[in-house]
């Protein structure tokens, strides 16, 4: 079964919002000096603090 959205705060996402959640931890990632064996754990804390503050087409202007 494909999935074509993700839920957060029961607020479905669609892929661009996705893209731009991936780009905006891909710049937390560069900020923090994140090893690609640490990603996992990154990822845990980032999708936590950011789900947390705002829906995910909040965090899309962030991105830029």
């Amino acid at each position: 079964m494909a999935m074509d959205g993700a839920v957060v705060n029961g607020e479905r996402l669609s892929a661009f919002d996705l893209d731009g959640l991936r780009e905006v931890f891909r710049k937390s990632v560069r900020e923090h000096d994140v090893t690609a064996a640490d990603w996992a754990e990154h990822a845990k804390l980032f999708l936590k603090r950011t789900t947390n503050r705002q829906t995910g087409k909040d965090v899309i202007g962030q991105a830029a």
